[in-house]
């Protein structure tokens, strides 16, 4: 069988199961581990704040009333964002995942050597 990815054979004993790819490009994937990690951070707060702001802005006006009502939605809106960072996460992993396991080696055909052009005269 061969690596859907870098095109690498491995033999019955090796053989990789679904979503699986060699050695090689496993490394690959935990090098690219940074990248991932800065997406998140890039858009995780981001969608966090956006979602928790919309979700308080909506409870406030039917907020219970008092101190103790809007500490409840505050905190209900808090949740809800962090739930939403968490998800973002999730997306992020899941999407690089999925082009990863997409990519395909081979994209540029290998060199050869052309013989040199004969001149006609």
């Amino acid at each position: 069988m061969r690596c859907g990815r870098c095109t690498t054979t491995q033999c019955a004993a090796h053989a990789l199961g679904n979503g699986q790819r060699c050695e090689g490009c496993e490394r690959d994937w935990e090098e690219e581990a940074p990248t991932r990690r800065q997406a998140k951070v890039l858009f995780a707060p981001a969608t966090s704040i956006l979602v928790g702001g919309i979700v308080l802005g909506l409870l406030m006006p039917v907020s219970l009333g008092g101190i103790i009502g809007a500490a409840i939605m505050a905190a209900f809106a808090c949740g809800t964002g962090v739930g939403a960072g968490a998800g973002m996460c999730k997306v992020v992993d899941r999407s690089a995942r999925a082009l990863f396991l997409r990519e395909r080696a081979g994209g540029v055909p290998t060199a050869r050597l052309l013989p040199a052009p004969r001149h006609h005269r």
